[in-house]
This record gives C-alpha cells, sequence and structure tokens, in this order.
C-alpha cells in the first residue's frame, strides 16, 4: 500500500474507539464515513493492521461488500476471511453453525468495507449472527453514505475530512515533481497549487493528478489538466471519476487495453494469476510486457 499522508489522527482516534471496554454490549459499530476518494478503506487498513489492534483482539476478519448486501454471501466470506476452509457449497444454516463455531466467545475485530446497504432488517439478521463474539467485540464500516452508518450504530459516525492544503500540497509535489523539475520549471510549482486546491482535499485525485504530471514538463500540459472541465466540476465527490477518467486517457494503448479486460471482473473480484496470464496470451499483451 502506498504512504498514506494526513490520517495519524484519524488512526488514533479510531483505535481509541476499538480498544475502550463497552460493558454492555458484546459488538459495536464503528462507521467511518465520507466521499469517495478521501481514504476510509486505506485508513481502515491501517487501524486492522496497528500492532495494538493486533494485540486486543483475538481474532480480526475483513469483508469487501459493495452494493450486494447478502447475508448468506457476507457470512460465507467472513467465514473465509477467518479460516482456510471451503464454504462455498454449505447452505445458509451450515453457514450460520460454522460462524459461531469461529466467532463464539472471541473478542473480535470485524471490518465491513464500503458498506451501501439502506435496509436494517438485512442488518440486523447479520447483526444477531455477529453477537456470539466475546465483550468489547466491534464492527467498523467504511460506507460514503451517513443514512447506512445511522442503520448500522446508534453512535455518531467518524466523518473523515479531505486533507488540508499543506497536506495536499505536500502529497502531490511529492508525487508530480522531481527536485530539479522544480528547479528547472518553477513556472509549474504556481500551476501545480492552483490544481492542488481545487482537489479539494481527495487523496485519489491528488494522487491520480500528481501522477499523470510526473515527468511533464510543458506548461501547457500543465494547464489543459487545470482547465479540464471534469476537475473543475469536482465539488462533492460525485465526479472523481471523472476525475479518474484522466488517469485512464493517459494511459499508453497497451495498458488502455489491458485495463479494459480487466473491467470486465466484478468490483472486488480475486482474479487468478492464471486468468491474467490466458488473457493476457489471448490478447498478445504478453509480448507488450515481455
Amino acid at each position: 500500500m502506498s504512504e498514506i499522508i494526513g490520517r495519524d489522527k484519524d488512526k488514533k482516534k479510531i483505535i481509541k474507539l476499538l480498544l475502550q471496554s463497552n460493558n454492555e454490549e458484546n459488538l459495536s459499530v464503528v462507521a467511518i464515513v465520507g466521499i469517495g476518494g478521501l481514504g476510509k478503506t486505506a485508513l481502515a487498513q491501517l487501524v486492522y493492521n496497528d500492532e495494538k489492534v493486533v494485540r486486543h483482539f483475538d481474532l480480526r476478519l475483513w469483508v469487501c461488500v459493495s452494493d450486494d448486501f447478502d447475508v448468506k454471501i457476507l457470512v460465507r466470506n467472513i467465514i473465509k476471511s477467518a479460516t482456510d476452509e471451503n464454504v462455498d457449497n454449505l447452505v445458509l444454516e451450515q453457514l450460520k453453525n460454522k460462524l459461531h463455531e469461529k466467532l463464539n466467545s472471541k473478542r473480535y475485530l470485524l471490518v465491513m468495507d464500503d458498506v451501501w446497504n439502506y435496509d436494517f432488517e438485512k442488518w440486523n439478521q447479520l447483526r444477531i449472527l455477529l453477537k456470539v463474539g466475546a465483550r468489547g467485540s466491534k464492527v467498523v464500516v467504511t460506507t460514503r453514505n451517513s443514512k447506512v452508518a445511522s442503520i448500522m450504530t446508534i453512535d455518531p459516525p467518524y466523518v473523515l475530512n479531505g486533507l488540508n492544503h499543506d497536506q495536499s500540497w505536500g502529497l502531490f509535489k511529492s508525487l508530480a515533481f522531481g527536485e530539479e523539475q522544480q528547479r528547472a520549471h518553477p513556472n509549474l510549482l504556481k500551476i501545480g497549487e492552483e490544481i492542488t486546491k481545487m482537489c479539494n482535499g481527495v487523496p485519489l485525485v491528488i494522487r491520480t493528478l500528481g501522477r499523470i504530471l510526473h515527468s511533464k514538463t510543458e506548461e501547457s500540459q500543465w494547464l489543459s489538466i487545470k482547465n479540464n472541465k471534469n476537475l473543475m466540476s469536482l465539488r462533492d465527490g460525485n465526479n472523481i471519476l471523472l476525475v479518474l477518467k484522466l488517469s485512464y486517457d493517459n494511459l499508453p494503448s497497451h495498458l488502455k487495453q489491458c485495463f479494459t479486460y480487466c473491467a470486465l471482473f466484478p468490483k472486488d473480484y480475486k482474479i487468478e494469476k492464471k486468468k491474467v496470464d490466458t488473457i493476457m496470451d489471448g490478447s498478445r499483451l504478453h509480448s507488450t510486457f515481455g
């Protein structure tokens, strides 16, 4: 994972929430809320892998949820996160028993990444199954929507904000400029700072544009990004995909082809290396990459 900038305070606050004791509940939920591209998943990974967190919990589990909040699929994926057993052919009742076996009397941490579910009944079905753990068990939810958070917990969500100006500018400079480039092309610094302000503190957008502009030395190239209508319309995170398209547009043709093939797979799908090799052989991409 690339270095995470400006999230130390957020990490400490969330870890504090996870480690504090709760004598009334076997299970409590911490919801991290923020627009796309802010780094909710990256922050959750930092917390998940922190030494204090690893020592505190008997068991740590991670599932990607996305659009489909299917209880059977979620239970199966939680079990898979806890064990190497093949549970694909088990029916729901068998999965419930297996989940109980894995979680019973253990203080566990479960991260549910990218949740979009607005149906309380679906969450409640899963919550009942999860309440078999020991006191102090926690669920961390990442979501773009505060309504999702309110369905899953009565506690106020942890709202993740954008990076401040200094953090944003530091991140952009580290990606877009080399030391020689800054000295040789000081005119680009001013344009770069203006581009950074337009990113609204969203790390994903800053990283994308910084990488696009890395090694580009013509002022016209920088101005074309600064004046791009997709970047200019970035106000609330709804246009992040349009900004990311700039990254795609700047790829060489063979990488665009590779990206297009990979886009055939569903979100969060684990692509086997053998499948990738087959695709690349069929499209003659291996000869391009060597």
